[in-house]
């Protein structure tokens, strides 16, 4: 089988979108296509996702590398999308104060002593002769994992 979207050449995807296509238009889209799928029933959604996914990866993997490579002076705009530079973020070194540190090993042991009394059926109790809570949890929501 072909593959559609490796038969398109740079300069198809140059001019793909009117620069009138926004964001909110790309969601409505793909939100039709997967209502098409759904309600239609004329494909399988798994088989159409399974589809999705090698697509994103590509589109994905284009991004991160024209990312990596296009080097913006100033902000630009090109068929009604905005690039804007930016630099990378100030992040203090905090560990680097030993006050910081111990703080953080000490919270790191907490936690794992809470994780120990939570699992267990005995009561704990920490180097202080406290008694440990047990907590409770909460899951994240549904979700799918794809992988290929």
């Amino acid at each position: 089988m072909e593959n559609k979207l490796l038969t398109l050449k740079p300069e198809d995807f140059e001019v793909m979108y009117a620069a009138t296509f926004t964001k909110k238009d790309a969601e409505h889209v793909g939100n039709e296509l997967a209502h098409d799928v759904f309600e239609k029933g004329e494909v399988d959604p798994l088989h159409v996702l399974s589809n999705l996914a090698r697509l994103k990866c590509v589109i994905d993997s284009a991004d991160k590398t024209f990312r990596s490579r296009l080097v913006l002076n100033v902000a630009d705009s090109w068929n009604g999308v905005s690039f804007t530079p930016k630099n990378g973020s100030e992040k203090l070194q905090f560990s680097e104060d030993h006050v910081v540190a111990d703080l953080e090993a000490k919270l790191k042991e907490r936690k794992d002593l809470v994780k120990l009394a939570t699992k267990s059926k005995d009561v704990i109790f920490d180097s202080d002769g406290n008694e440990v809570t047990k907590v409770s949890s909460v899951f994240d929501k549904y979700s799918i994992t794809i992988s290929f």
